[in-house]
């Protein structure tokens, strides 16, 4: 079992407060343009335009986004449901360790946080997808499962040659977009649409590299199966 569980929630925040970490982002001055009467509160459509806006969208789904949206959205009156962004950026601003660091971009950072780190990363992609794009995975990563099974040949092998390579980028675990493609229609001969393959890249991409492609979390789907699903036959 993994050494961390988070729900779709956490992991989602988790990679916010990253962003917010690295690149010093100040979501309070996006939020706060749809908010003028400084209430802290804004609408939940204007949550996740300014979420967008911040370019939050470029490491979280929009079905993460709407994850986060939703945990914060509360009634204000009977007829008034509204986004919190006050309470939102109270729990995401605790990554800055030191005071008003996201107002001093010249000052020298420490590396991330402990509690910031995907430990399962290599186990698992935390990076939620659009409910229809997760069904399409499991459907497309269990019809490569049963092939692969029935070669009786692990996948991660073909990565790790391509990982080897003198021309690849050498970030452990990692392949670039067109290595990773190749890899599953060239050597291990495997058919997906295009649609199928931007799905599984999408999943699996590097949050902060997304044309990179993390291997060692796809091969797990497919190489230990039972491990990544759960028990998938006791539903069948």
């Amino acid at each position: 079992m993994p050494t961390t569980d988070m729900t779709p929630f956490e992991g989602a925040l988790t990679r916010l407060k990253k962003m917010v970490y690295k690149q010093r982002l100040r979501l309070y001055e996006f939020l706060a343009d749809f908010d003028k009467l400084r209430s802290g509160f804004v609408y939940p459509n204007h949550f996740l335009s300014a979420l967008s806006i911040a370019g939050v969208d470029k490491v979280l789904s929009y079905a993460e986004m709407q994850i986060i949206c939703d945990t914060y959205t509360v009634p204000r009156s009977p007829s008034l449901i509204m986004t919190d962004y006050k309470t939102f950026l109270q729990d995401v601003n605790v990554v800055f360790t030191l005071p008003n660091l996201e107002k001093t971009p010249l000052a020298d950072v420490a590396p991330e946080p402990w509690e910031l780190l995907d430990r399962d990363r290599y186990y698992k992609s935390s990076r939620v997808l659009p409910d229809e794009d997760e069904a399409m995975l499991r459907t497309v990563i269990q019809r490569m499962e049963d092939i692969v099974n029935k070669r009786g040949t692990p996948v991660k092998p073909f990565f790790d040659d391509a990982a080897a390579d003198d021309h690849s980028v050498k970030l452990y675990g990692h392949v670039t977009i067109s290595q990773f493609r190749q890899c599953i229609s060239t050597k291990l001969d495997l058919h997906l649409t295009d649609h199928e393959a931007a799905v599984v890249v999408d999943k699996f991409r590097h949050e902060d590299k997304p044309e990179l492609v993390n291997y060692i979390a796809f091969s797990n789907t497919i190489d230990n199966p039972e491990k990544y699903w759960g028990d998938v036959d006791d539903d069948a």
